[in-house]
C-alpha cells in the first residue's frame, strides 16, 4: 500500500543552546519535525532521510514509535548539524547550519516507495535534491509540499526554479520577505505569476497565519496557548495539521482552525517531545474555535 505522506530532509543534529538553562542536543531538520507531527497526528508517513557517518540511527526512535516508516541513507563525511542560540529573553542570537555529508544526497538515493505516496514534502536539502525531487513528484501527478526553511534568503533565481513543481509553499514572515522578490505583497505576486496553482501558507508567529491563492487570501489569529514552553517546530506542526486536513477533504477554513490549534498545543513541550494526538486537537478546537475567526484580507 501506498504511504499517505513521504517526507524527505537532510538529518542534522541540532545544539540549541538558551542562556538562561543550558544546552540541548537533538535530531533535527524540518523533514524530521513534519514527519513527527503528522504520524502522531495519526498519518501513514515514510520518512526518507539522509545523514553522515557519526550519526547513531537510534536518535530516530521517536518517529518510529510514532508509528512512521524510515528508511535512511548513510553518506560519507560528518553530519548535517544547526547551532541555535537564544539569549536570555528568549530571541534567536545566533543561528549556525553545516550540512556537511548532506550536500552529496540526490533524488537517486530516495527509495521507490517515497514516489508511490500520495502526498510529497520535501524539507531542507540541497537544490539539487530539492529541485529534481519537485519536478519528478510534479511530472507523476503528485501533490508536492515544500518548507525551505530559509535556505532561499535571497536566492530567487534558484527558487524560481522550483515553484512550478509546487503544491504548497510553507513560509514564514521574514523568509517571504528575505526571498529577494520585494516585500510581502510584491512577493506574493511573483510567487503566483510564476505558479498560479500555487497555495502559499505564511506562518506569522503570534499573529496567526495567512493563506495565499491566486482567487483568495486568508487570514487566522493565533490560538492561545494553554502552556508555553517552546515555540520550536510549532510552525512545522502547523504546516502538518493544515495539510492532513486538507488531503482528507476537510474545508480550507476548518482546516486552518485545526492546525492553529495544534501548533499551539505544541508549544507546550521541547521540539517534538509533546505533540498533540488528533483527538488532543480536535477537543481543543471545540474549546476554542469559535474565537479563531477566517477572514478574507484586503488586497491593495
Amino acid at each position: 500500500m501506498p504511504h499517505e505522506f513521504a517526507i524527505t530532509s537532510v538529518l542534522s543534529m541540532d545544539h540549541i543552546l538558551w542562556m538562561s538553562s543550558g544546552e540541548r542536543i537533538t535530531v533535527g531538520s524540518c523533514g524530521f519535525y513534519l514527519a513527527m507531527a503528522l504520524a502522531t497526528l495519526g498519518a501513514d508517513v515514510l520518512y526518507a532521510g539522509a545523514h553522515g557517518d557519526d550519526f547513531d540511527p537510534q536518535v530516530v526512535s521517536p518517529l518510529r514509535d510514532a508509528g512512521a516508516t524510515i528508511a535512511l541513507c548513510p553518506l560519507p563525511g560528518p553530519n548535517a548539524r544547526l547551532d541555535l542560540i537564544y539569549d536570555a529573553s528568549g530571541d534567536v542570537q545566533a543561528v549556525q547550519y553545516e550540512e556537511a555529508s548532506g550536500t552529496a544526497f540526490r533524488v537517486e538515493h530516495l527509495p521507490d516507495a517515497f514516489w508511490d505516496s500520495s502526498h510529497l514534502w520535501i524539507g531542507t536539502g540541497p537544490f539539487e535534491l530539492q529541485f529534481a525531487a519537485a519536478r519528478r513528484a510534479a511530472e507523476r501527478g503528485r501533490p508536492v509540499c515544500f518548507s525551505p526553511q530559509g535556505d532561499y534568503r535571497g536566492r530567487a533565481g534558484a527558487l524560481s526554479a522550483i515553484i512550478p513543481h509546487l503544491s504548497t509553499l510553507f513560509l514564514n514572515e521574514r523568509e517571504l520577505n528575505g526571498l529577494g522578490f520585494g516585500e510581502s505583497n510584491e512577493a506574493l505576486a511573483v510567487l503566483l505569476r510564476l505558479n498560479p496553482s500555487l497555495r502559499i501558507i505564511i506562518t506569522r508567529g503570534g499573529r496567526g497565519a495567512w493563506l495565499i491563492e491566486r482567487d483568495r487570501r486568508l487570514s487566522i489569529p493565533a490560538a492561545p496557548a494553554p502552556r508555553l514552553i517552546n515555540t520550536i517546530g510549532a510552525g512545522d506542526t502547523f504546516a502538518a495539521a493544515f495539510v492532513l486536513k486538507t488531503s482528507r477533504g476537510v474545508p480550507v477554513e476548518d482546516a486552518l482552525r485545526w492546525a492553529t490549534c495544534a501548533a499551539a498545543l505544541q508549544t507546550r513541550g521541547y521540539a517534538y517531545f509533546e505533540l498533540p494526538s488528533a483527538a488532543e486537537v480536535d477537543a481543543f478546537v471545540t474549546q476554542t474555535g469559535a474565537e479563531l475567526p477566517v477572514s478574507v484580507m484586503l488586497t491593495s
